[in-house]
């Protein structure tokens, strides 16, 4: 009997699904013994190891090999993980009675000594860890018994229990022999005691876990995951409608308003618990003047942005913290509302004139890229300004963020739980974001007292009084928080999507109807 041939239509979707995987990663269809589960919208990884991980991508797969002490549930609640419980023994104290039972990858069982080993390696300097100012405020850590720790800190730390947790930490729990027989090697060799361990790893291109049989919460239904890098958000969505890939990390914000009513893909969608923001360099000219700082701030519209670039799938919140985190119902501040006689007025007390050199870098996936040519064209067509954008690779342009080597940059932090994630690492005096080199001695003044306050209401007047500070001077233009996505085939079930997104952690929930 002759077999019916696929539509021209049909055909054109599969290759172009095709050609949009990264090279080197050789499509499968789908079977339930596999997630094709595609990072979306990034194309580097540099790292595994918790402890150095500093790209949102790197987290996706350290998610699902490595647990932490705690965790988020779906309601956004502190639960246990590798701890069976936890509790304030004093306000300095905090204790963790740890699972007995649990393996590493390598078939040793996690102890106390892992923990602290693990802990303490994030706060050894020579780690160089970007979460090291995480636990800054611990003083000791103690291990009575080799399933007991006790974290003592040097005074009351309310994001403690944040930073412990299976997030952007660092502080997932490593194995002490293994990192030390491993050394630099364990970057690209990681063990821990999640519910996949990495099998391959193809530079630039893709990723493959295999589950892990001896998981403490139980062995994965998917035995294998492949995480093919495709760098454009578009090409990821074209690869899941092609047959592909299974599920997405991220997905054009363009293309959720028509995929609301699509049967044959399932569409995730929440608030994110991100910020998107013009990183401004205030060691050189022309942003070592506030004036000329105000001034740009006032001179874009930010709801517009949010129209143009994502489609309406964001938010302009009044300030830098992301709505889901920040004090409720705040007015828009003056310096953050589109007013150009304002902005020119601002301008005009600047030691800089307005034809200033200023370039602005952007990167990334084509709605960050828009984030900075809708600010440039719009700035200059307001205040007369000559700025001009500066294309480069996310690798290439996050070193010269770190190295200083930047006037402006187009920018983002996400994934992030807790106010002084936000407002600490991207603005206190040794955040590990703090590309702008922002020192102001009140606002971090203000940063220490929301640290060591409990009271959650009170942390978020505190902060709010930090966030006005530093609006006034302006270090950074906030411009605004978007909405999470992810995609997925109809026949995938149990993926639970939080706010802050997660990806990894999900994949021993996952299988198919």
């Amino acid at each position: 009997m002759q077999s019916k041939g696929i539509s021209r239509r049909q055909a054109l979707a599969l290759a172009a699904g095709a050609a949009s995987l990264p090279m080197g990663f050789h499509a499968q269809a789908q079977s339930t013994a596999i997630l094709r589960a595609g990072i979306t919208g990034f194309a580097v990884i540099n790292t595994f190891d918790p402890a150095k991980v500093s790209l949102i991508p790197e987290s996706y797969v350290v998610w699902a090999v490595f647990n932490a002490l705690v965790k988020f549930n779906a309601k956004m609640e502190i639960v246990p993980d590798l701890a069976e419980s936890y509790s304030f023994v004093e306000p300095t104290v905090l204790e963790f009675k740890l699972r007995k039972g649990v393996k590493f990858h390598d078939g040793t069982e996690m102890t106390s000594d892992d923990v602290r080993f693990s802990l303490e390696r994030v706060m050894d300097e020579k780690t160089a860890s970007p979460n090291r100012a995480k636990l800054s405020s611990i003083k000791t850590i103690e291990t009575p018994d080799a399933f007991t720790v006790r974290i003592v800190t040097h005074a009351p730390f309310a994001p403690l229990l944040t930073y412990l947790a299976n997030t952007r930490t660092g502080t997932q729990i490593v194995p002490r022999k293994t990192v030390e027989a491993l050394g630099e090697k364990f970057a690209l060799n990681p063990v821990g005691t999640g519910a996949y361990k990495l099998q391959e790893w193809k530079v630039g291109s893709s990723v493959r876990l295999e589950a892990f049989a001896d998981y403490f919460g139980g062995a994965p239904k998917i035995p294998t995951v492949t995480m093919p890098l495709i760098p454009e958000e578009s090409s990821g969505l074209t690869a899941l409608q092609g047959g592909q890939i299974d599920l997405t990390s991220t997905a054009p914000f363009a293309s959720i308003p028509g995929l609301a009513n699509n049967p044959k893909i399932k569409v995730y969608k929440q608030a994110g618990l991100n910020t998107r923001y013009i990183a401004l360099n205030n060691r050189k000219a022309p942003f070592d003047d506030p004036h000329f700082r105000r001034a740009l701030s006032m001179a874009f519209d930010r709801q517009a942005m949010v129209r143009s670039v994502v489609f309406g799938e964001g938010s302009v919140p009044p300030g830098l913290l992301p709505p889901a985190i920040a004090k409720a119902d705040q007015p828009m501040p003056p310096l953050l509302s589109f007013n150009p006689t304002a902005a020119k007025a601002e301008l005009a007390k600047s030691k800089y004139p307005a034809d200033t050199e200023v370039k602005l870098l952007i990167w990334g996936p084509a709605w960050w890229r828009k984030i900075g040519e809708f600010f440039v064209l719009q700035v200059n067509q307001v205040l007369g300004t000559k700025m001009q954008i500066e294309a480069g690779e996310s690798n290439a342009v996050f070193g010269r963020l770190r190295a200083g080597d930047f006037q402006a940059s187009v920018w983002g932090w996400l994934g992030l739980i807790d106010a002084d994630e936000y407002l600490g690492d991207l603005l206190g005096k040794g955040g590990s974001r703090n590309f702008q080199g922002y020192d102001n001695p009140v606002f971090d003044a203000l940063l220490l007292k929301g640290q060591t306050e409990p009271n959650l209401s009170s942390r978020q007047d505190i902060y709010r009084q930090a966030e006005l500070v530093m609006l006034e001077d302006m270090p950074l233009l906030p411009c605004f928080c978007s909405n999470v996505h992810n995609l997925s085939v109809p026949n995938l079930k149990g993926f639970e999507q939080l706010p802050f997104s997660n990806y990894g952690d999900q994949f021993s929930k996952l299988d198919f109807s």
